[in-house]
C-alpha cells in the first residue's frame, strides 16, 4: 500500500522521499514539498519512508521507517548494534561515500558560514584503517538494576546507555579486554554502594599495554573501580567526571608513557589528549608543517599545543616557538616535550589571555577543541601581525565561523581533508591562510 502522502505542517503520518546526499553529520538529506528533511541512517539514492518527528519553518527531521528502494551506495553495517549506538553512524555507505560528504560538508560550511571559496576542490584523504583504528576511546557506564552497562549514548540520548560488548573501530587490543572490563565494573559496584554511572577512558598506544581512566562524580567508587580492573590486569587511574571534562583525582598516578613518533620522544600522561589513531594522524601533523613553512630564525605562536607534536617538530628544526597550552597535564608533558626536541618558550595559559603580539609572529597554528576559537582569540590573531595562520580544526562548522570572523584580510590559500575517524561524521581540516 502506498504511503499517505502528508504535508510537513503534521507531524503524524508518513511521506516518501528520495535522499540526495549526506550532510554534515552524517544524516541523509532529502527534499520534500519544497523543504529539507534529514534522516538519519539514510543513504544518497535511497528511496524511503519517514515519519516526521521534528518540525520547524525551513527543515524538518524524520525517523527512517523504510528503504523502499535501497542505493547502489548502500552495504550491510559491520556492526550489529549501527542506528542503536551513538559511537559510529555511517557503517551504512562505504568509506568513499563517508569521505565524499565529508569534504562536501567542508566545501559547503567554508562557502556558505565562512564565505570562502576553496582554492581547489576539497579531498578528504583516508585513513590508514577503515577499522580497528582507535587507540584511544571513551566509553560511558552506569549500573542498572540488571546489572552494569558498559558502552555508548544512542544517537540524540545523552542519557540512556546502549551495552557494547564488543566494538569494530577500537584497537583489538582493547576491544578483547571489554568483557574483563565489564566484570570489574560489575564486582566493584556490586560490593559498594556510590557511583551510579561515569565515564571510562581506555588507550592502547603502541608498544604499550591497555590502561584504563575511571570517572565519576564522586572520586571515591571510581578508585575501587580502578583498583578492580588494576586487579584484573588492565592498570588504572581515576579521578572525577563532570561537565567540564574529564580530571584526575589528588594522589591517582598520571600513568604517564613514552611514545617514539615522527622521530620525536614524547611524554603523555593518561590525562593528556592524545590522538585517536596516531598513525593517521602524522599525515595531519605533515599537512600542518608544510602549510606553516616555517625556516630556522622564524617565529611561530602555536596555541592549544597539547603534548607538543608540532612545537616539538618546529623546535627541532631552529624555529623559535612559543607554545600555549591551558590544562596543567598536558602543559607538563609539553615542557618536557620540548625540551628534549631544542628550544621553545612554553606558556601555560589560556590562548584567550595570550598577548598574540609578542613575540611578533611570523606565523600561527591553532588547534582548538570543538567548540572553535574564542572570540578574543581571532581578535589577537588579527592584531598580531602574523602572515601566515593554519587553522587545524575538527569541527567544520565552527571553523567556518572563525574563518569568517578573521575579515577579508586573510586568503585562503589551501584546505586539506582528513578521514581520522572512519565510521563516523566526525573530519578533520587543515586550512592555511595568508595576510593579504
Amino acid at each position: 500500500m502506498a504511503a499517505r502522502a502528508v504535508g510537513l505542517d503534521s507531524l503524524t503520518g508518513t511521506v516518501e522521499a528520495e535522499v540526495e546526499s549526506l550532510a554534515h553529520g552524517g544524516e541523509g538529506v532529502a527534499r520534500v514539498e519544497g523543504r529539507v528533511v534529514f534522516v538519519p541512517g539514510a543513504a544518497p539514492g535511497d528511496r524511503v519512508l519517514v515519519r516526521i518527528v521534528e518540525d520547524h519553518p525551513r527543515w524538518a527531521r524524520a525517523r527512517l521507517e523504510r528503504v523502499l528502494r535501497a542505493s547502489a551506495d548502500r552495504i550491510e553495517p559491520r556492526c550489529p548494534l549501527h542506528g542503536e549506538c551513538g559511537g559510529c553512524g555511517l557503517q551504512h555507505v562505504p568509506p568513499r561515500v563517508q569521505r565524499q560528504a565529508k569534504a562536501a560538508a567542508v566545501t559547503d560550511l567554508l562557502e556558505r558560514v565562512g564565505g570562502r571559496r576553496p582554492p581547489s576542490p576539497v579531498v578528504c584523504e583516508p585513513a590508514p584503517r577503515d577499522w580497528e583504528y582507535r587507540q584511544r576511546a571513551v566509553l560511558s557506564w552506569g549500573r542498572t538494576e540488571e546489572g552494569v552497562t558498559v558502552g555508548f549514548h544512542p544517537p540524540g540520548d545523552p542519557v540512556a546507555l546502549v551495552d557494547v560488548p564488543a566494538c569494530p573501530v577500537l584497537d583489538p587490543r582493547i576491544a578483547i579486554r571489554l568483557p574483563a572490563i565489564r566484570a570489574a565494573l560489575g564486582a566493584a559496584l556490586d560490593d559498594e554502594d556510590g557511583a551510579e554511572k561515569g565515564r571510562l577512558a581506555l588507550r592502547a598506544p603502541a608498544g604499550h599495554p591497555v590502561d584504563a581512566g575511571v570517572f565519576a562524580a564522586d572520586p571515591g567508587p571510581a578508585e575501587r573501580i580502578a583498583a578492580a580492573l588494576t586487579a584484573r590486569g588492565v592498570p588504572a587511574t581515576w579521578g572525577r567526571w563532570d561537565r567540564g571534562g574529564l580530571h584526575l583525582a589528588g594522589g591517582a598516578p598520571r600513568r604517564e608513557v613514552h611514545l617514539a613518533y615522527r622521530g620525536l620522544n614524547l611524554r603523555v600522561g593518561f590525562d593528556s589528549f592524545l590522538q585517536a589513531d596516531l598513525e593517521a594522524a602524522s599525515a595531519l601533523y605533515e599537512a600542518v608543517l608544510e602549510a606553516l613553512d616555517a625556516t630556522a630564525g622564524e617565529a611561530v605562536i602555536d596555541a592549544y599545543a597539547g603534548i607538543g607534536v608540532v612545537a616539538c617538530e618546529l623546535a627541532r628544526a631552529g624555529v623559535r616557538v612559543t607554545a600555549v597550552e591551558s590544562h596543567p597535564g598536558a602543559a607538563s608533558d609539553l615542557r618536557a616535550n620540548v625540551a628534549r626536541a631544542g628550544d621553545a618558550h612554553v606558556l601555560e595559559m589560556a590562548a584567550d589571555r595570550l598577548d598574540w603580539r609578542r613575540p611578533r609572529p611570523d606565523g600561527i597554528v591553532v588547534n582548538p577543541p570543538r567548540g572553535g576559537c574564542a572570540r578574543r582569540v581571532i581578535d589577537g590573531i588579527v592584531r598580531s601581525g602574523a602572515r601566515r595562520l593554519v587553522y587545524v580544526a575538527c569541527d567544520p562548522a565552527t571553523l567556518a565561523r572563525d574563518v569568517r570572523r578573521l575579515g577579508t584580510a586573510w586568503r585562503l590559500d589551501g584546505v586539506r581533508a582528513f578521514d581520522l575517524f572512519p565510521q563516523t561524521a566526525h573530519v578533520e581540516t587543515v586550512l592555511r591562510l595568508t595576510r593579504t
